[in-house]
């Protein structure tokens, strides 16, 4: 594994399970994951302000369900991983 894969995992793990990762779940809620990773697909072969600009656009999709940005893994295409800090979507809502 290369070393910034590690160091990815390494920040992921120190930020530790949150009140909202250890509770049970009520029955009929949505599923929640704690940590989404995934391609960020507008953002290959960008730098500097472009490659912000991708990641906010990534982020702002997230962001409506609880997720913010944890971890950047620097590639072709870069990853970026989100945690889940907001409380659960409602049952239901998109």
């Amino acid at each position: 594994m290369r070393p910034r894969a590690w160091l990815v995992l390494g920040c992921m793990m120190a930020a530790g399970p949150s009140a909202a990762d250890t509770k049970p779940g009520h029955p009929g809620g949505t599923a929640v994951k704690p940590v989404v990773c995934r391609a960020v697909a507008d953002a290959r072969g960008k730098s500097g302000q472009e490659l912000a600009q991708a990641l906010e656009r990534d982020a702002i999709e997230l962001a409506p369900n609880g997720y913010v940005l944890t971890a950047f893994l620097p590639g072709d295409p870069p990853v970026a991983c989100y945690r889940h800090e907001g409380p659960p979507p409602k049952p239901g809502a998109r």
